[in-house]
C-alpha cells in the first residue's frame, strides 16, 4: 500500500465532517506560523482518533499528527469478538507515529482482546521513555506484565486497572515513580533466596492498592521515604510461608501523612508503619480484629474508623495522642463507642455517624444501659466537639446525644448535620437537655 493511501486508512472521515473542518478559510493560517512543537501539544492533549482525524485537512497537516507525544485510547464501545477495528487501530498508529520520546500511554477499553496486542503496544510506546503509563481494562484476562517490568524504569506514574500478574524475583527498583495505582494484581515472589519482596521506589508519593493478591511472601516491604498517602483496599495474601499464614507489610516511609485500609480479615495482612504517622482511615469488616493489628496505628492524632455490625475486637489498645476520632458505626452497638473512647485519654474531637439499619429499633433495655453507662474520662474532662453526620432526632441517636451533653465538662460545640429539615419542636427538645459545659452550642445544619 502508498504511504499516503496508508495514511488515510487510519481513520475514515465523512466527507461533510471533512467540509466543515476545511470551510473555515483561515483555519491554515492560524496555525501556520505556529512552530511544530506547539502543534504537536495542541494535538496531544485529543483523544489520539481526534488526533489523526486531523490528517485530513490538508497536505501540510498529513503527518501532523505523528509528532504526538500523549497517546490516548478510549474503545467505549462494546464490540462484537470479531471486530479488529480499534485493535487496528492502536497497531496503526503505534507503527506510523514517529521516533520521538512519549509522555503517556492511555489505554481503557470495555472490550477483551488477545493481551498479546497489550503487550506489544507496550513494548514499543516502553522504549520511548515513557513516563505515565494508565490501563483500564476489566474484561482482559489476566495480563502477564512481568516481562515488562524491568522496562518500567522510566515511570513516573503508574496505573493498572486490570487482572494483571507481576512476578518480582529481585528487590524491585522503581527510581522515578511518583504514583502507583493495583487493582485486581497478583504478585508473586519468585525469588529462591528470600521469602521477603522488597519493593524500593525512592521518590513514589502514593501508593493505592485493591482487591490485590500476594503470592508466596512472608514480608513485603515498602520503602519509599517519601511516602505520603497509602491506600488498601481489601488485599489478602495466599500461601504464606510462615507458621501464621498473616503476610506483613512494612511500610517505611518517615514523611507518610495517611493510610486508608479496608479489609475483611485481619488473620492475611498485618501492617506496619512508622510511629510518626499522623492519620488514618480504616474500613473493618467482618471477623474478629486482633489488638495486635490495632496497635500499628495507636500513634495517630486523627482516626477514621468505619465499622460494620459484625465487627468485633476482644480489647482495644491505647490511642494516647489521638484528638479526632471519626466513628461509623450501628449505634445500638453503644459498647463500640465506649470501648473507642475509653482507648482515647486525650479526645477533642468525635464525629459520629449512624449505620444501624432503619428496620432496626433500640430496646428499652439499651437504653436503660446507656443512660446509666459510666462517661469515658475523655467525655467529662477533654471533649470539646461533638459531631453526629446524618443526624436523625431518634430516640437511640437523641439518647448518645443527651449522654454526651450531661457528661461533657469543657464542651463547645455540638454540631448535628441531618440530610433533612429538623423540626422545630425536634429542635426545642434537644436545646432543653441538660448541659454540663456552661459553654456548649448546638448548631443545626
Amino acid at each position: 500500500m502508498h504511504p499516503e493511501t496508508k495514511q488515510a486508512c487510519l481513520v475514515k472521515v465523512p466527507s461533510s465532517k471533512k467540509a466543515r473542518l476545511c470551510s473555515d478559510q483561515n483555519f491554515e493560517d492560524k496555525f501556520s506560523s505556529l512552530h511544530e512543537s506547539i502543534v504537536s501539544r495542541i494535538l496531544s492533549h485529543l483523544l489520539t482518533v481526534e488526533a489523526v482525524s486531523t490528517s485530513v485537512l490538508s497536505k501540510s497537516w498529513r503527518n501532523m499528527w505523528t509528532s504526538i507525544t500523549e497517546l490516548q485510547f478510549d474503545d467505549k464501545i462494546h464490540r462484537d469478538p470479531t471486530d479488529s477495528r480499534f485493535t487496528d487501530f492502536v497497531d496503526r498508529v503505534i507503527g506510523n507515529i514517529g521516533s520521538h520520546p512519549i509522555n503517556s500511554f492511555y489505554l481503557r477499553s470495555v472490550n477483551s482482546y488477545d493481551e498479546a496486542f497489550l503487550i506489544s503496544w507496550l513494548s514499543e510506546v516502553l522504549k520511548r521513555n515513557l513516563q505515565r503509563l494508565v490501563i483500564i481494562c476489566h474484561e482482559l484476562d489476566s495480563v502477564n506484565f512481568s516481562p515488562l517490568f524491568p522496562s518500567f524504569g522510566s515511570l513516573v506514574e503508574l496505573r493498572l486497572r486490570t487482572k494483571s500478574i507481576l512476578d518480582i524475583s529481585a528487590p524491585a527498583l522503581l527510581p522515578n515513580l511518583k504514583f502507583l495505582s493495583l487493582e485486581d494484581a497478583r504478585i508473586f515472589n519468585l525469588s529462591s533466596v528470600s521469602t521477603n519482596l522488597v519493593l524500593n521506589f525512592p521518590v513514589l508519593e502514593t501508593f493505592e492498592a485493591s482487591y490485590c493478591r500476594c503470592f508466596r511472601t512472608d514480608t513485603v516491604i515498602l520503602d519509599s521515604p517519601l511516602l505520603r498517602i497509602f491506600e488498601m483496599f481489601k488485599c489478602t495474601s495466599v500461601h504464606v510461608p510462615n507458621a501464621s499464614q498473616v503476610c506483613k507489610i512494612r511500610v517505611l516511609a518517615s514523611n507518610l501523612e495517611k493510610i486508608t485500609f479496608s479489609g475483611n480479615d485481619s488473620r492475611k495482612i498485618l501492617l506496619s508503619f512508622p510511629p510518626s504517622l499522623p492519620e488514618a482511615y480504616l474500613a473493618l469488616r467482618r471477623s474478629h480484629w486482633s489488638k495486635k493489628f490495632l496497635s500499628s496505628f495507636t500513634c495517630v492524632k486523627s482516626l477514621g474508623l468505619e465499622l460494620s455490625k459484625d465487627f468485633h475486637v476482644l480489647k482495644v489498645p491505647k490511642f494516647r495522642q489521638l484528638v479526632y476520632l471519626h466513628l461509623i458505626y450501628d449505634m445500638t452497638r453503644y459498647f463500640t463507642l465506649t470501648q473507642f473512647l475509653e482507648a482515647a485519654p486525650i479526645l477533642e474531637m468525635l464525629s459520629i455517624r449512624d449505620l444501624t439499619s432503619p428496620r432496626s429499633s433500640p430496646t428499652e433495655k439499651l437504653l436503660k444501659e446507656l443512660r446509666s453507662e459510666e462517661s469515658p474520662d475523655c467525655i467529662r474532662t477533654m471533649l470539646k466537639v461533638l459531631q453526629i453526620r446524618n443526624f436523625k432526632p431518634n430516640r437511640l441517636q437523641t439518647s448518645v446525644l443527651r449522654c454526651v451533653m450531661e457528661n461533657a465538662g469543657i464542651l463547645g460545640s455540638v454540631i448535628l448535620s441531618s440530610p433533612n429539615p429538623i423540626t422545630e419542636e425536634a429542635k426545642a427538645q434537644i436545646l432543653s437537655y441538660p448541659k454540663a459545659s456552661p459553654h456548649a452550642s448546638v448548631f443545626f445544619e
